[in-house]
């Protein structure tokens, strides 16, 4: 590289001629350096193992709180086995996916629903009641089916969210019925009480959803507005 005005040979980095002091001008302009890979990193996450061990500390620390004073109170469990079994409730959810770096919703989602059901089973059972297989475990199970199936879908199958939301929309409808359904069989409430206004308001997002999905325009329209 040479000096526009004087000529004299220039060493490579310098902003002027040492000679004649004219600004060096380079008509290659240099490669900037990149600071960012074109890709970001994958994300690392690790499991909340020290979270999972404090709230399971504090659950067994409850738990043996209920069984003294129930025992020392009562001599019996008495109304300990509520609590017992909510905590056991309360950690399946929220504390038991804490041990996993990936936990899969698929997986805890019906295990979730198990834990509700055993709970929802010891109430019927405590209370002397009969409504467990004809109204709760019913109801759990669709609940479980749907939530699964939901899930399972947005997961796997690659794109047609419209559809599938509209699908779950509807047989959300659906559920609402068929709780109160098996609510009138268990308890002899009448029927179509409450459930056709959920039906009529999940039934038409449902519907408009699997139309949108039927024309792109519309489909393109919703996807720039709520990012769906």
């Amino acid at each position: 590289m040479y000096c526009v005005k004087c000529g004299v040979k220039l060493q490579d980095g310098v902003e002027e001629c040492p000679l004649c002091h004219t600004p060096v001008w380079n008509p290659e302009p240099k490669e900037e350096s990149r600071r960012y890979p074109d890709t970001m990193p994958a994300q690392h996450k690790e499991s909340d193992i020290p979270g999972a061990v404090a709230m399971t500390v504090i659950c067994a620390i409850a738990s043996i709180v209920t069984l003294t004073v129930c025992f020392k109170l009562y001599g019996s469990l008495s109304w300990g086995g509520y609590v017992i079994l909510g905590l056991l409730l309360f950690y399946v959810i929220a504390v038991l996916p804490r041990w996993f770096v990936h936990p899969k919703a698929e997986v805890f989602v019906p295990v979730d629903h198990a834990a509700a059901a055993l709970y929802v089973l010891y109430i019927c059972l405590k209370t002397g009641g009969s409504w467990f297989m004809s109204f709760a475990f019913p109801v759990i199970l669709s609940s479980c089916i749907i939530s699964t199936a939901l899930i399972c879908l947005l997961k796997y199958v690659k794109g047609g969210k419209a559809f599938i939301l509209g699908g779950f929309l509807l047989a959300l409808g659906g559920f609402t019925v068929l709780v109160e359904f098996f609510e009138h069989l268990s308890f002899g409430v009448e029927m179509f009480r409450w459930s056709l206004y959920s039906l009529a308001g999940f039934g038409s997002a449902g519907l408009f959803l699997l139309i949108a999905g039927m024309i792109p325009s519309l489909r393109h329209g919703m996807r720039k507005r709520f990012f769906f």
